[in-house]
């Protein structure tokens, strides 16, 4: 249908009004295609100055900006606008979150408070949303706390919420929701077994995965298992979780596995699965700011403090009885590297030496990554 929305603009001999102008944006947005593109561009370049004013249509020029990828001229549009509504908000919050910029939407929400705008479930679920992304446990009570009680009662809310808590390292909280919803649905029981996975409960999730109905087993929840079994060194329950799926499932997961696979030999060095871990991005909460570390990383400007730090925390291990394992390290050594400089600059220490040159005792430390949350 938003095809066919397209040829009849071909096929028209007058100028779009704000209403057949905004099913345009819509259409464009749902298609986008090369088509789409160019036809979202063409209409957005010639839409009256006047029409601007109207929130529908600014909202819709937002959307088909973001759709298109042009996310600068979607925040540009959205600071032009003098009175915005919650679709306004909601729209671009969400574009922060998909951007993983999920402290900008939570400083939009500070910004719709103080403009006595109402969050609705959508821009609560956006919230949740960021909530998880940053992992932040203080993060997670503040917007909770905000969160009507009538709220609660909105089932993909709760779903939003067990995955938050999962990986904000609050399982407790995430298994109250979860035994709070009378139906759990394919989400739900997702997020759970997702949530005991990622804090290192591969049992559990397991175990929950076995009391789920069949006809609510699927590819997502089916991968979310096997992967937490991978995590948590379950090889048996992986082995019969696998036997049971059906082919067809199965060859959907060989060729999810394929595609995993391709996408990382193509971006990174042949490394194992447990190095590739250490090189995902670190973001840890310091003073209410927020830092980001990669393995090896030099870019932060006290580079040089950070790694003289890690040395001394290295340094006071080994006189505590710490020996370097080299069995983690299962790639054979570059020239002039030492066993040492890989195991000591992965992404996590380099945050904990971050830490300790702030605080030389810190009575807490979040450091949070994508596949897991360390306290």
């Amino acid at each position: 249908m938003p095809t066919k929305v397209l040829d009849l603009l071909d096929e028209m001999n007058i100028e779009p009004n704000q209403a057949i102008l905004a099913v345009l944006f819509s259409a464009c947005s749902r298609v986008a295609n090369d088509r789409a593109m160019k036809i979202g561009r063409k209409l957005l370049d010639e839409m009256p100055k006047n029409f601007v004013n109207g929130n529908y249509i600014q909202n819709s020029a937002i959307n088909i900006l973001i759709r298109f990828g042009d996310v600068r001229s979607a925040r540009n549009l959205f600071h032009m606008i003098r009175k915005k509504n919650i679709i306004t908000y909601g729209t671009t919050m969400n574009e922060y979150n998909i951007n993983s910029e999920p402290l900008k939407s939570l400083k939009l929400f500070e910004e719709m408070k103080r403009n006595d705008i109402n969050a609705d479930a959508i821009v609560l679920i956006i919230l949740i949303g960021a909530c998880a992304r940053l992992g932040m446990l203080s993060k997670c009570q503040s917007i909770v706390a905000q969160i009507p009680l009538h709220f609660y009662e909105n089932q993909r809310i709760r779903n939003s919420l067990i995955d938050m808590w999962g990986k904000a390292d609050s399982v407790k909280d995430a298994q109250k929701i979860f035994e709070s919803i009378d139906k759990p649905d394919v989400i739900t029981y997702t997020a759970m077994i997702n949530s005991f996975g990622l804090n290192r409960m591969g049992s559990e999730a397991v175990d929950l995965y076995r009391k789920m109905p069949n006809n609510l087993h699927d590819e997502v929840s089916t991968i979310c298992v096997l992967n937490t079994c991978s995590h948590s060194g379950l090889l048996n329950e992986a082995h019969s979780i696998f036997n049971e799926i059906d082919c067809l499932s199965r060859l959907f997961l060989f060729d999810e596995a394929q595609k995993l696979l391709e996408d990382y030999e193509k971006s990174n060095p042949p490394y194992s699965a447990m190095y590739s871990d250490h090189e995902e991005a670190e973001n840890i909460r310091l003073n209410r700011i927020k830092e980001q570390f990669k393995a090896h990383d030099r870019s932060h400007s006290r580079s040089k403090e950070i790694y003289a730090e890690a040395e001394r925390i290295s340094s006071e291990l080994i006189k505590h009885g710490h020996n370097y394992d080299s069995s983690w390290i299962t790639r054979p050594l570059h020239e002039n590297e030492k066993m040492e400089s890989i195991l000591c600059a992965h992404s996590e220490r380099l945050a904990i030496a971050f830490n300790f040159i702030q605080e030389t005792k810190p009575s807490f430390i979040q450091i949070t990554k994508k596949s897991s949350c360390l306290r």
